[in-house]
């Protein structure tokens, strides 16, 4: 998984952010998510460009922490959110 790109989301897909939160709406399949402040950030990277491991380091970097202390949260959210639909897989 490290080495493929994480994204783009599906064109059904729209996001909105508020408050720094993003909520997401799948037209297609109609489901609806909340993301908190981390996921937020994760979404914002998973632009198809970036990698997984791409995605762990600016995180790592933007918020001063340890990339292989952060790693399993990455990459369960980015597996939520390809579960869910809202990334390709």
């Amino acid at each position: 998984m490290s080495a493929r790109r994480i994204g783009p989301p599906p064109e059904s897909v729209r996001a909105l952010e508020v408050d720094g939160d993003i909520s997401l709406y799948d037209r297609s399949s109609q489901r609806a998510l909340m993301l908190n402040g981390t996921a937020s950030a994760i979404w914002r990277l998973a632009d198809g460009e970036r990698t997984l491991d791409e995605v762990i380091a600016e995180l790592a970097s933007s918020y001063h922490a340890d990339a292989g202390a952060i790693r399993t949260d990455v990459e369960r959210t980015v597996r939520d959110l390809v579960d869910a639909g809202f990334l390709p897989a």
